[in-house]
């Protein structure tokens, strides 16, 4: 039988099945590399402004250590965004530190986070963070821009440990 009689699917199922079995140890090593990689990392990607820096690489399971650590964790609540979302965002306050609120104006151990609005861009009234210390499996979570949903809202809150994905690193 001539190559030229063979169908040309035929001939490409063959050629790639002979390298498939030729090379399996190859591919073998791939999958176990990027089951490997799936399991410890992730991509994430700011589709908002609400952070200066477009894409992060999250090591999942690993908690920020301290102030100025980007942090990746989920959204809970069923306002304003899905549930499964996840933000990113800087650690601003740990456990111990003190919030305060004067008017609109939130401060962490005297230092000012932000500024609370009084409603979303949808319209939505925000009520500020209400004072106090951040208990221990809290962080307080916030991003550069004004109008960045985070916590300096109590629709945000604190962010507990719990919903922590992992420590976020800046791509690009």
């Amino acid at each position: 039988m001539r190559i030229s009689s063979i169908p040309q699917w035929r001939y490409v199922v063959h050629v790639l099945g002979m390298h498939a079995r030729r090379r399996w140890w190859l591919y073998g090593i791939a999958a176990a590399a990027f089951a490997w990689c799936d399991t410890h990392y992730r991509v994430a990607l700011n589709m908002s402004n609400s952070m200066p820096q477009s894409m992060y690489l999250v090591v999942l399971g690993s908690q920020p250590t301290g102030v100025g650590d980007f942090v990746a964790f989920e959204w809970q609540r069923d306002q304003f965004y899905r549930r499964d979302w996840t933000f990113i965002k800087r650690v601003a306050g740990v456990p111990g530190q003190a919030v305060t609120v004067s008017g609109r104006n939130v401060y962490i151990d005297g230092k000012s986070v932000g500024h609370a609005k009084t409603v979303s861009s949808h319209g939505v009234p925000l009520d500020p963070i209400p004072p106090g210390v951040i208990p221990p499996g809290y962080i307080y979570a916030t991003a550069t821009h004004p109008d960045s949903l985070d916590s300096r809202y109590s629709v945000t809150g604190l962010i507990q440990s719990s919903r922590i994905i992992g420590k976020a690193y800046a791509i690009f």
